[in-house]
């Protein structure tokens, strides 16, 4: 399994702090876990991920549009 298919079957804490141990900044992680979403289904996921992250919804949104 490699390294991005592991974020579709791990809980978002988990998640975070598997990417944070390999030091991806946040940016990434949003980006990583957002793929392929569509808008709405993204925003469910920021409100999730986004404390965890230690950042805002918007601020999600917002990663995850940058490249």
């Amino acid at each position: 399994m490699g390294e991005e298919n592991i974020l579709r079957y791990t809980d978002l804490a988990a998640l975070v702090q598997m990417a944070r141990a390999r030091g991806w900044p946040a940016g990434r992680i949003v980006r990583e876990m957002s793929r392929g979403l569509s808008y709405s289904d993204a925003l469910t996921l920021a409100r999730k991920a986004a404390p965890l992250l230690d950042i805002s919804v918007s601020e999600f949104m917002k990663l995850r549009k940058i490249e």
